[in-house]
């Protein structure tokens, strides 16, 4: 949403606001897709009704869905698509976790950071800990995901007054659930919390830079500040590393295939937050930064719902 260089461009003011859809095709010109067909989009169509796009921008959903019915089609939104995807990728290409590795993910109740949590848990054999704000989003990323352990990150205040109180506080929360130290952190928020987490990883420890909420739209004058604790990515013989998930696009179809049987074989639980009506979807966004309490697992607008069933 800055204006600054990025691998897409910023939108702009009076544009169509970009998210990835999925649509159903009322008519058609293309030989490639006939009225009836789901398609979804990335960028082409975004948040409105209807949408002309060009059939180079729409693709079939995955073969997947046709292979376990099961599945609802609006998972290709999440599970089944760009968040699910970037977690695959991001652990396994990045952070490359082997069977008995104390993992940490920063968002951990997110659409992304929840599956990463499963995949590392339940595929893989990790010990998983789960950052998320609030004690609701902890008990869920406990009882519902099946993480090792969580921390609030919210628990103790961050006032400029209390600050170093409240890092010795999140410190020590790492190390009693973290006592051997991190090999593997998936960040999804950067600024402090990855600062933090930086002075606990091991010796060749992976740092999997999937996002950076906490600075996203960030009022400061210019970049963020770096982590302080970089450093230890020399003591450490470790390595940081972002990564988009463009890079592995000729890896999607095997992608698709282990995550939807991970579901069925009850691997990989997903939650989605479901906000009704297209008049809701800015308020829906905001969700991703905390707003209106927040959201667990993937948020998705249902743009033809009766946003009245919306609790915003």
């Amino acid at each position: 949403m800055d204006d600054v260089k990025s691998y897409l461009p910023p939108v702009k003011i009076g544009a169509v606001m970009r998210g990835a859809t999925i649509g159903e095709v009322v008519a058609s010109r293309s030989n490639n897709f006939k009225v009836g067909d789901f398609v979804n989009s990335h960028l082409a169509a975004g948040w409105c009704g209807y949408a002309i796009v060009q059939d180079h921008e729409v693709y079939k959903l995955p073969q997947v869905f046709e292979e376990h019915p099961t599945i609802p089609l609006r998972a290709a939104l999440g599970v089944l698509g760009g968040t699910g995807l970037t977690a695959y990728f991001g652990l396994l290409r990045i952070g490359m976790p082997s069977k008995g590795d104390t993992v940490v993910v920063s968002a951990a109740a997110g659409a992304t950071g929840s599956v990463v949590c499963q995949i590392a848990k339940n595929v893989l054999g990790c010990r998983v800990i789960g950052i998320a704000g609030g004690r609701e989003k902890c008990k869920w990323l406990i009882e519902e995901i099946g993480v090792d352990a969580a921390i609030d990150y919210k628990l103790h205040n961050r006032t400029e007054r209390d600050l170093t109180t409240a890092n010795k506080a999140f410190d020590e929360a790492l190390r009693i659930h973290a006592p051997s130290g991190v090999d593997v952190f998936f960040d999804n928020v950067g600024g402090w919390i990855l600062n933090r987490v930086l002075k606990r990883i091991n010796n060749h420890a992976r740092v999997v830079l999937c996002g950076a909420i906490s600075t996203y739209n960030s009022k400061a004058n210019g970049l963020p500040p770096g982590p302080s604790n970089y450093l230890n990515l020399i003591s450490k013989s470790a390595r940081m590393e972002g990564f988009i998930l463009l890079n592995y696009s000729h890896e999607y179809d095997s992608a698709y295939k282990d995550i939807a049987n991970w579901i069925v074989e009850g691997k990989i639980k997903y939650t989605e937050d479901l906000i009704y009506g297209l008049e809701n979807a800015p308020k829906a966004m905001l969700k991703l930064f905390g707003k209106f309490q927040g959201n667990k697992g993937k948020l998705i607008v249902d743009i033809f719902g009766d946003a009245s069933k919306s609790k915003l």
